[in-house]
């Protein structure tokens, strides 16, 4: 059988025949306004063959311009820049061939006049327009009777929006063409005085966003939605201080890439969240860049390689495992204690990326026959280390398991790290580790010396991430303040004055990787996190989103420090030079790390100590922090040092 013919559908047909009627007609009123209805002799011809010819002529430049592979429903901006494109070509290409090239050849001698092509390219372009709008606006009738009908027989949310934008634009094409959403978009509101008393999709700006309470309440309006997806934080934060103590909604779309993922503007408008108004932009980082000369990117570091991440189903293990997903490792081998939390990532990591080879290891770090055998068994070449206690009051009252989870089975991890050839060994770690005050800070400081040691010998390169609290995650001070928010409050602060420093989990997870690219051995790298972000104030503002009134609504009690809590945190020590990298955003503190010899010494000494239940909890403070004190007094340079390559 021969090769199917695909017809044309009869909408196309349709198409090509109402642009073909409108080429041939506009050609002719062309000639006959151009002359008044008195065409003269010498241009009969013409005015009676260019109609003719017009019709093949702009069909074919139009289909080759792409015209009739857009739906005239949906017709816009670009689709008329291109039939404006194309109406011009054709113009252009008869005027160049009836008065430049046919009179040379002795065809003709006379060519169509400049008034009868003005005439008609400015017709038929308004012709083929008008006939495009008009069926957008019979496909956007129904829609609007549909509404109307809502409107009458159901609840329908009266909505201003901030922002007169694109993005804005779309919300009210939306809310017009989708019945079911039930919104009235009121107005617009705009910081762009220029924009007040005009429309935009045929609404109105009626003020700036100074003005956005004062309209809501003249209006009747109860929720304000922000249609500005590069909305700055100090923007949103702006407008939340307008709407304080009053009873308008705020809700906002999201950013771009969540924008991108959906066509749909208006159901994806969220409650506002904590991280838009972080005080600072959330930092990307560029995988694929190669920072360091000596180093490949951190791309070409992961892929085809055996990936093994520990605490893989916690916050951070998890995402590092999403992120690490999307650079082609060989397998990725997710270890962790807890069975349902690596089921739950096993699960979507499946789902996301189905050719990507995943081995779940139920295991405890601090189970060194187990972990001897794993390592062994399936020889990583890259390990993130992020496994780890981090509550403070519970490590406070539990100091052995801090001191064996955090410091001894890391230095154990490191180890065998060393024995089976990994390439690059990552350790995450905490600010709470600088000039710490508590068993968890401490046992963390620990565990960057003794890993760290392991940088003066063998090939594998070590490197520690150091960073701030992560927004959301398990324990963390966001999802505890919703919950009480949630109960009605009050929403607990330990000290009006307390600050901490603040990155989200997408941030911590790049950074984790991106050392990869940046990182010498033995270093501390630490992302630029801005300023540190006061508690109160954190408080009052995730109360604020949540709609109520600190301290009226919901009460915000200050409790007083908990033992072993700083009121400010720091990202370097006192002793700790600072250094830059080649990456912007991520500085390193100077690579000075014990020696492998006192590191040893002071692991058999925290080894026995924590088997020995004796010790008081001051008697094992005053040993762990004479420990650390050891291997601080025992730092070498790292210049002395060969670097190990990954």
């Amino acid at each position: 059988m021969g090769k199917r013919v695909r017809l044309p559908s009869v909408y196309r047909l349709a198409h090509f025949g109402l642009d073909g009627c409108v080429a041939w007609l506009m050609c002719l009123v062309a000639f006959w306004v151009r002359f008044e209805g008195q065409i003269a002799p010498p241009h009969v011809t013409l005015a009676w063959v260019l109609p003719l010819v017009a019709i093949p002529g702009r069909l074919f430049t139009q289909t080759c311009f792409g015209l009739y592979q857009h739906v005239w429903r949906l017709f816009c901006l670009k689709d008329f820049i291109r039939l404006l494109n194309a109406v011009t070509f054709y113009s252009l290409l008869v005027i160049t061939l009836t008065r430049l090239i046919l009179p040379r050849l002795d065809i003709t001698q006379t060519g169509i006049p400049l008034g009868v092509a003005v005439i008609d390219w400015s017709f038929c372009l308004m012709g083929m327009v008008v006939l495009r709008y008009a069926r957008r606006r019979s496909v956007q009738q129904p829609f609007r009777r549909q509404a109307t009908h809502h409107r009458r027989t159901k609840s329908v949310q009266r909505v201003l929006l901030i922002g007169a934008g694109q993005a804005g634009a779309l919300v009210v094409q939306e809310a017009r063409q989708n019945a079911d959403l039930a919104l009235e978009i009121v107005g617009f509101v705009d910081d762009d005085r220029t924009k007040v008393g005009r429309t935009v999709e045929g609404v109105k700006v009626l003020g700036t966003t100074a003005q956005l309470v004062e309209i809501a309440q003249y209006h009747g309006v109860a929720e304000a939605l922000i249609t500005i997806p590069s909305a700055h934080p100090d923007q949103i934060r702006r407008i939340l201080a307008l709407v304080n103590s009053t009873p308008l909604t705020l809700k906002i779309l999201p950013g771009h890439a969540e924008l991108l993922r959906d066509r749909f503007l208006t159901p994806q408008a969220r409650e506002i969240q904590i991280q838009d108004i972080l005080g600072r932009a959330e930092i990307n980082l560029d995988f694929g860049e190669a920072f360091n000369a000596q180093l490949p990117s951190a791309r070409q570091q992961i892929e085809q390689r055996t990936v093994l991440v520990t605490g893989a189903g916690g916050t951070i293990g998890s995402e590092i495992c999403r992120q690490v997903a999307t650079l082609r490792p060989h397998q990725i081998l997710l270890l962790g204690r807890g069975e349902n939390s690596i089921f739950t990532i096993e699960q979507e990591l499946r789902r996301t990326f189905p050719d990507l080879t995943l081995q779940p290891l139920i295991a405890d770090i601090r189970h060194r026959d187990r972990m001897t055998a794993l390592l062994h068994q399936w020889r990583p070449e890259i390990i993130f280390h992020a496994a780890a206690h981090k509550h403070v009051p519970l490590m406070q009252q539990n100091p052995t398991e801090a001191l064996e989870n955090n410091a001894i089975a890391s230095a154990d991890l490191a180890r065998l790290a060393t024995e089976v050839g990994v390439k690059t060994f990552v350790m995450i770690s905490t600010d709470k580790a600088v000039e710490s005050s508590n068993f968890m800070g401490l046992s963390k400081r620990l565990a960057e010396l003794l890993v760290r040691s392991f940088a003066t010998t063998g090939t594998t390169r070590f490197l520690v991430v150091r960073f701030g609290n992560v927004l959301g995650s398990r324990g963390s001070v966001v999802p505890i303040f919703k919950a009480q928010i949630a109960r009605g409050g009050p929403v607990t602060v330990t000290d009006a004055a307390m600050t901490r420093y603040f990155m989200t989990t997408p941030e911590a997870s790049q950074l984790v990787i991106q050392s990869l690219a940046v990182g010498q051995s033995g270093q501390i790298l630490v992302l630029d996190m801005g300023e540190p972000v006061n508690i109160y104030d954190l408080a009052e503002q995730m109360i604020t989103l949540a709609g109520f009134t600190p301290g009226h609504d919901i009460p915000i009690a200050i409790t007083g420090l908990r033992p072993g809590e700083k009121l400010h945190e720091s990202l370097f020590n006192t002793s700790e030079q600072v250094l830059s990298t080649a990456h912007p955003k991520i500085r390193a503190a100077s690579s000075q790390f014990p020696t492998l010899d006192s590191s040893k010494a002071i692991y058999h000494k925290l080894q026995q100590a924590t088997q020995h239940p004796q010790y008081s909890e001051q008697e094992l403070w005053q040993l762990a922090q004479q420990c650390r004190l050891d291997l601080e007094a025992h730092l070498i340079d790292q210049g002395s040092q060969i670097l190990s390559s990954p």
